[in-house]
């Protein structure tokens, strides 16, 4: 299976270990990942409010690459996601944006059409690959490992893009997390905000927020988190001391990555899957 792969600016500096992982946990599902020329930043959520046809010339430039490449967009971000999802609603609903939009492809010698599917690496491997083909592929069931899930934001809200009556309701990370072994646990905050895009302007808001999580988390008796999202995995990995200083208790929960959970059931080490480069040491988890 072919998919256009677009990592997203995270994965290619600050969260290395995420882009590393992927490769390898799609490698070992025969999943082959077909990179973009040169993929830009999507602008996070504040490029937007800048300039907004610049942010959907942006992300329409890595959708029509995708579309001459044939192939579904899978990203690993959610905030990448959404933003493509977002561009993909308002070429469609906007014909004055998107002949703007089309104008400025056009001279990058790009044309968009409209037949982009985009997709996470989490909806590929529950929906795509399966849980029959990953149940094979598990050479270290995971069991006992009591582990929480850390959706976010923007991976299941608003709801116009997901289909979801209620965002709370998402389970396909349990389901996944049980599949490989482990037992999910359920916590207030599993689909809230991490804080990430308030980092800039307060960071204190930040802290809080994301430590109210995490402390739900471990008093619910989870070992690790498990996030689809390098922002929510910054701030829940690197924030952590100051969570800590800030709550004056001590949390000390590992933050997975999605492909570094799978990668520990299908048998990889932890310098395979670059655990290492976690704030919070994850290697004790082997």
């Amino acid at each position: 299976m072919k998919l256009a792969y677009y990592p997203g600016c995270s994965a290619q500096s600050t969260c290395r270990e995420l882009d590393a992982s992927t490769r390898r946990v799609a490698a070992k599902l025969g999943l082959e990942l077909v990179g973009l020329e040169s993929p830009t930043c999507t602008g996070s959520r504040q490029v937007r409010a800048i300039n907004r046809d610049l942010f959907l010339a942006l992300n329409a430039r890595l959708l029509a690459q995708a579309e001459s490449l044939g192939l579904p967009l899978m990203t690993v971000c959610n905030t990448c996601t959404l933003n493509l999802l977002d561009t993909e609603a308002a070429l469609r609903d906007e014909p004055e944006t998107r002949a703007r939009v089309d104008a400025a492809l056009d001279a990058l010698g790009l044309r968009y059409r409209g037949e982009a599917e985009v997709t996470h690496f989490l909806w590929v491997l529950m929906d795509k690959v399966g849980e029959e083909r990953l149940r094979r592929a598990i050479v270290r069931p995971l069991t006992g490992l009591r582990v929480a899930a850390f959706y976010g934001c923007h991976l299941v809200r608003p709801g116009k893009h997901y289909g979801n009556v209620d965002s709370r309701n998402a389970r396909s990370i349990e389901r996944l997390a049980a599949l490989l072994g482990c037992e999910p646990i359920d916590y207030t905050g599993r689909t809230e905000c991490c804080g990430f895009h308030t980092m800039a302007h307060n960071e204190r808001v930040a802290v809080k927020l994301s430590g109210m999580h995490l402390n739900a988390a471990k008093a619910a008796g989870a070992a690790a988190i498990v996030t689809p999202c390098p922002l929510c995995h910054t701030v829940l990995d690197t924030l952590q001391p100051a969570m800590e200083a800030a709550t004056r208790t001590h949390i000390g929960l590992p933050v997975l990555h999605l492909s570094q959970l799978l990668g520990l059931a299908l048998g990889m080490g932890e310098d395979e899957l670059q655990l290492d480069r976690h704030m919070v040491r994850a290697d004790r988890l082997l």
